[in-house]
C-alpha cells in the first residue's frame, strides 16, 4: 500500500515528469510515508534539511517566529504540492517552521540520493529547477500586486491562487487559512483584511469560517481579481 501511495505521489508530482523509470524506481525504494496528525511541526526554522517532501495529502504551513513576538506566516504548500528542494539541494537549514494543521500524508525523499543522483544525471535537474522557478514566479506576482491592486483585489487573487493549486479547486472549496495568516501574507493588517473579506461575503463569493475562508462563487472571484472595481 505505501509502495503505491509512493509511486503515485512522486510519478504525479511536477518534479519528476520526464524521469526515467530506473530513476523513479530509485526514489520509490528510499522514500518514506509519514502520516502526521493535526497541529504537527515537521520541520523546524534552523534545523538542517535533509528531505525533499511531497505532501500526498493534507496542506502544510510555512510560519517565522518574528523577533516582534508575532508569528509571520509565509506561505502554504497543498496535496500535490512540495517542500525544500532548494534548501535540500543546497544543504541548507530551515528558514520557516512546517506545520501541517490537518491531518497530513508526507512521502520523504532523502536529500542524499536525490543529490547523488542529479550529480551523476545532470539532465535530471532541468525539472526540479523548472518547478522552482514556477514557484518564484507565483511569490513575485503576488509581490508585484502589493503595489497596484485594491486589498479586495490581492485577497481574492491568493485565494484564487490556492484554489488552483488545490486538488479540488471547484465551487464550494475551501481555503485553511485565518485572517490572521492573510494579512501576514500579503503584508497588510487582520483589520484591512477583515473589511474586503465581508464585503466579498455580502456579494455572496464567500463565506467566512473559524480558521477557514468558504469559496461559494470561483466566477465572481475570479472577477475580482481582474476588475477589482
Amino acid at each position: 500500500m505505501n509502495d503505491t501511495l509512493v509511486r503515485l505521489a512522486i510519478t504525479q508530482s511536477e518534479l519528476f515528469p520526464d524521469w526515467p523509470d530506473e530513476a523513479i524506481a530509485r526514489l520509490v525504494a528510499h522514500a518514506v510515508v509519514l502520516v502526521v496528525e493535526p497541529g504537527t511541526c515537521v520541520a523546524r526554522a534552523g534545523d538542517p534539511a535533509k528531505y525533499l517532501t511531497i505532501l500526498a495529502a493534507g496542506s502544510m504551513h510555512l510560519t517565522r517566529e518574528m523577533s516582534s513576538g508575532r508569528t509571520f506566516t509565509a506561505g502554504l504548500h497543498l496535496a500535490g504540492e512540495f517542500h525544500a528542494l532548494g534548501l535540500v539541494l543546497s544543504q541548507a537549514q530551515h528558514f520557516y517552521n512546517a506545520t501541517c494543521k490537518e491531518k497530513a500524508v508526507l512521502v520523504r525523499i532523502p536529500g542524499e540520493l536525490l543529490r547523488e543522483m542529479i550529480a551523476s544525471n545532470g539532465r535530471l535537474s532541468f525539472s526540479l529547477f523548472a518547478a522552482q522557478e514556477r514557484r518564484h514566479f507565483r511569490a513575485l506576482k503576488l509581490h508585484a500586486s502589493a503595489a497596484v491592486d485594491t486589498i479586495q483585489a490581492r485577497v481574492a487573487g491568493l485565494l484564487t491562487s490556492i484554489k488552483a493549486r488545490s486538488v479540488s479547486g471547484r465551487d464550494g472549496s475551501g481555503v485553511n487559512l485565518s485572517q490572521d495568516e492573510i494579512a501576514t501574507m500579503l503584508g497588510t493588517r487582520r483589520q484591512v483584511v477583515n473589511r474586503a473579506l465581508r464585503d466579498m461575503a455580502a456579494e455572496g463569493v464567500i463565506r467566512v469560517e473559524y480558521g477557514r475562508i468558504l469559496i461559494l462563487d470561483n466566477d465572481k472571484l475570479a472577477q475580482m481579481v481582474s476588475d477589482p472595481n
